[in-house]
């Protein structure tokens, strides 16, 4: 039967501060390819001479994650030192208390939002800087 994960158990850490406020993360793997087509003049069919050739290329991460703005949380001030300090930072993305992924990165962008309207809310993009673990599952 499939597991499946409620939202409301997830959450983020930078090194071992909770980044409070957050209500919201994506994490996004890419994999890129390499051409290596090459002329095939002894092709038996239209598909063998004209069909595009690939191979696995490099793999990465990046992630986003955001929720409600707050001056005095200790998580999200070690974000936004990071931003500045341009220093890279071990990050955790737990789908709940045991199943989780881990990784290194630099954070690229800080994004606050305040409207007349609602509530002060912050997004911050991350740029995976090594692999990407899972913990918890397989």
């Amino acid at each position: 039967m499939a597991e499946i994960f409620r939202g409301f158990d997830g959450y983020c850490m930078v090194g071992d501060k909770v980044i409070g406020g957050l209500n919201h993360w994506t994490i996004t793997i890419t994999a890129e390819t390499q051409e290596v087509s090459a002329f095939n003049p002894t092709a038996a069919t239209t598909w063998e001479k004209r069909a595009r050739k690939y191979i696995p290329g490099a793999i990465g991460w990046t992630a986003t994650f955001d929720g409600f703005f707050d001056a005095t949380d200790e998580g999200q001030q070690a974000i936004k030192d990071a931003v500045v300090e341009g220093t890279e930072v071990s990050l955790y993305f737990h789908l709940d208390g045991d199943r989780y992924y881990a990784g290194k990165g630099l954070l690229t962008s800080e994004n606050p939002d305040v409207t007349w309207d609602g509530v002060a809310t912050i997004s911050w993009d991350v740029q995976g800087t090594g692999p990407l673990e899972k913990y918890g599952w397989t």
